[in-house]
């Protein structure tokens, strides 16, 4: 019996990478998660359908899913439904999805690898590992409407399931160089009003009056935002 004990505890330290020898862990006091829970890290993670933000993956009805768009619902001072913009990863196809905010749903762990982006040709762009020098082509619908900032030489996070490269993501913020603006009316400039101006890629933006053609300027590309002069 006592043999068997210490090969269930040895099996629970190799499921959570025990930094450690056992026998150092338990000396030590150190909790080991239970067997149930250590085979639950390696499947993945379950989360709540209200902490779920856009671009997440999640595994509904058999299916990889990227979340595009959400909204909650509020119903007085409760939480409503959580309606869900999903796309599927193998097929693209969209599919609407309606959670309560406290379902538990199945969260997928991707494997994010550091690429430059090289050229784009066509639906596709061309990426390099840095370090092996390892090239792939990818679509450029795995960046979403991010893919609009896609450019040579920028460091872009391509997101690996089982090898295989499933959505793709561009730098929170970056400087861009502002290749049209609308003209300063006279009389704005003491005011906090914005104008129109694009910036490269053909990204439209409203940024502040002092802005002209040819500065640089740092986006939000989440928002597709300015932040401040770059």
């Amino acid at each position: 019996m006592q043999r068997g004990l210490q090969q269930l505890l040895s099996l629970r330290a190799l499921l959570c990478g025990a930094a450690q020898p056992l026998g150092e862990a338990v000396l030590y006091g150190q909790a080991l998660p239970s067997l149930p829970q250590a085979l639950q890290q390696l499947r993945g993670l379950k989360k709540q359908a209200n902490e779920l933000r856009v671009g997440n993956v999640i595994e509904h009805n058999g299916k990889l899913l990227q979340v595009v768009s959400l909204q909650n619902r509020a119903m007085g001072r409760q939480l409503g439904n959580v309606n869900f913009e999903l796309r599927d990863i193998i097929t693209k196809a969209k599919h609407p999805a309606k959670f309560r905010p406290y379902d538990m749903v199945e969260y997928v762990r991707l494997e994010g690898r550091k690429f430059q982006c090289l050229y784009t040709e066509g639906s596709q762009v061309h990426c390099m590992d840095p370090e092996t020098y390892e090239q792939v082509a990818v679509d450029t619908e795995l960046f979403g409407e991010a893919s609009d900032f896609l450019k040579e030489g920028l460091e872009v996070t391509l997101n690996f399931h089982r090898d295989e490269a499933v959505t793709g993501e561009v730098p929170g913020q970056m400087s861009l160089q502002v290749v049209e603006a609308a003209p300063t009316m006279k009389g704005e400039t003491a005011a906090p009003s914005y104008k129109r101006a694009v910036v490269e890629g053909g990204i439209e933006i409203q940024v502040p009056p002092f802005v002209q053609a040819g500065d640089s300027v740092v986006v939000d590309t989440a928002e597709r935002t300015f932040v401040r002069r770059g």
